[in-house]
């Protein structure tokens, strides 16, 4: 019976050590990724704790879901289209180097899109006369770029190119999608 359980036990610590690296290596991932956006795309300056709770690098597979608050006014929607396929292709610093600088740096990495949203905020009160916030994230624009398209486009040329009134109809032609209600 002993002998049993010890090797029950044994059985169950190879399966427990078996998913903590699994979930660290994830981690780890994730904070390679945010790193990387940061460097490149010069997103997410401000330290974790101090970001909105959406705000936020996921990883899934060859894919990158990059989500940063950014509302669309109702006159914003060129500004909007201009300011995400810059940022994507070009970084929104002047020392950074956009998603190709991403690519290279996450040599398995085959896509990444940028997402702005906004947050709807709703306050209501409890049956103890407290109040309660509730806050959800909704997205306004997602702009996509794949690997082999950043590839091809220089970021210095660009720099050049995506400004001005043109900017929102030249921009969004350069990625591989982009969405926006």
């Amino acid at each position: 019976m002993l002998v049993r359980n010890h090797w029950r036990c044994l059985a169950f610590l190879a399966a427990l050590w078996a998913v903590v690296p699994a979930g660290a290596q994830a981690r780890d991932q994730d904070a390679e990724a945010a790193a990387a956006v940061q460097t490149h795309l010069g997103l997410f300056l401000a330290l974790e704790n101090r970001r909105e709770s959406n705000e936020g690098v996921t990883r899934s597979g060859e894919r990158l879901e990059i989500w940063f608050l950014r509302p669309i006014g109702p006159d914003g929607r060129d500004d909007a289209l201009c300011a995400g396929s810059r940022w994507l292709l070009t970084g929104r610093l002047s020392t950074t180097r956009g998603a190709r600088g991403l690519f290279e740096a996450l040599p398995d990495l085959q896509e990444v899109a940028l997402v702005f949203y906004r947050l709807e905020t709703q306050v209501k009160p409890d049956a103890e006369g407290r109040y309660t916030q509730t806050r959800d994230a909704s997205p306004e624009a997602r702009f996509t770029i794949s690997r082999e398209k950043a590839m091809q486009l220089d970021p210095a040329v660009l720099r050049g190119t995506l400004v001005g009134s043109g900017c929102a109809s030249a921009g969004p032609a350069l990625l591989d999608g982009v969405w926006t209600p």
